[in-house]
């Protein structure tokens, strides 16, 4: 909740026209590694270009086969104080697949950890299939089903993903495009499979734009820029917000540390 606060607070600040990004973008993706999945130690969330003073930061821990076994979620409590407010845990069978993943946080006059959301994962021949989402109720306690996705994959790459809720009704859904075996759409469509959202990427050396579009339109509503460092690695990330009353995104800054 601090969090969204603060954000609205921000967003005046951070709202501009944006134009649909420099003549130096193109559609072809550079010959680098564009790793959005790098295993980063930590991620600032800042109100300002330099993210000097981050209001929110996550940090990541990895077990001993390198995979994600926790992150922590910290919040500015006052200026240049984070405090800790959650985490949420990552378990692995033995083969290294992730099977199970739960948020602990407060809850009101209840002391410790408590757990929130969670989320079991199932596989078909090692490939993730299935997600199945929960809550988890306290006063009494009470673990409460909310929802399913699925994910399609082809030759190693994610192409699909479908959220449903509790009753098994499809919400929405994503499809995944790519050129030279990098992500370059993202078609977000409603239930009835009608378009959304289209997310387009454009490239400039190790630099990304992703312009976010309403179905049938030309007007960018908001601009993602992603800088990578020269491992190809995601460094930084900034959204632009040029519509405020269409876009889904919120604006700000987001740095990455290794």
């Amino acid at each position: 909740m601090r969090r969204k606060l603060y954000l609205l607070l921000l967003a005046p600040f951070w709202l501009a026209c944006q134009p649909n990004g420099s003549d130096q973008f193109g559609v072809d993706p550079a010959p680098i590694a564009y790793n959005d999945e790098a295993l980063a130690s930590k991620k600032s969330f800042c109100s300002d270009a330099n993210c000097d003073n981050p209001y929110s930061e996550e940090h990541y821990k990895y077990n001993s086969a390198g995979k994600l076994a926790r992150v922590d979620y910290v919040y500015q409590v006052a200026p240049g104080k984070l405090e800790l407010s959650g985490y949420t845990e990552y378990i692995y069978d033995q083969g290294g697949l992730l099977t199970r993943k739960i948020r602990y946080g407060k809850h009101g006059l209840l002391t410790g950890w408590i757990t929130y959301d969670e989320s079991d994962y199932e596989y078909v021949n090692g490939t993730l299939k299935t997600e199945r989402t929960y809550f988890n109720q306290h006063n009494p306690d009470k673990k409460i089903p909310t929802g399913v996705i699925t994910y399609e994959f082809r030759d190693g790459k994610k192409i699909g993903q479908k959220w449903y809720d509790a009753q098994n009704n499809l919400m929405n859904q994503v499809v995944y495009g790519y050129k030279n075996n990098v992500l370059n759409r993202e078609t977000w469509l409603g239930n009835k499979d009608n378009v959304t959202r289209i997310f387009q990427h454009t490239f400039a050396g190790n630099r990304r734009q992703i312009g976010e579009y309403m179905p049938n339109s030309n007007e960018q509503v908001a601009l993602i820029e992603k800088a990578y460092d020269i491992q190809g690695r995601l460094s930084t990330q900034e959204t632009k917000v040029s519509n405020p009353l269409l876009c889904i995104m919120t604006p700000g800054m987001i740095r990455y540390s290794y």
